[in-house]
């Protein structure tokens, strides 16, 4: 994951996290409520590929390497 990637991932968390803050203030509209909601929902998707594909160069390295390591999925749920 290269500087720009990590910029990307974390300006994306950053405004995920904000989205998260705004949406928990019961004192916004619905439908300013329903666009905060697609807007964060598109950034998780966002979020989840970047981290994925960081997952993917890692397991890449690690398989490559002759230290014999092992890889292992981590699931939170």
């Amino acid at each position: 994951m290269g500087d720009e990637d990590r910029v990307d991932l974390e300006k994306d968390l950053e405004d995920l996290e904000k989205i998260v803050d705004e949406l928990e203030n019961e004192k916004i509209d619905l439908d300013k409520s329903i666009d905060l909601f697609e807007r964060g929902v598109k950034l998780a998707e966002e979020v989840k590929g970047e981290l994925s594909r960081a997952e993917a160069r890692l397991k890449k390295v690690v398989e490559e390497s002759d230290l014999g390591l092992n890889v292992e999925d981590f699931n939170l749920g």
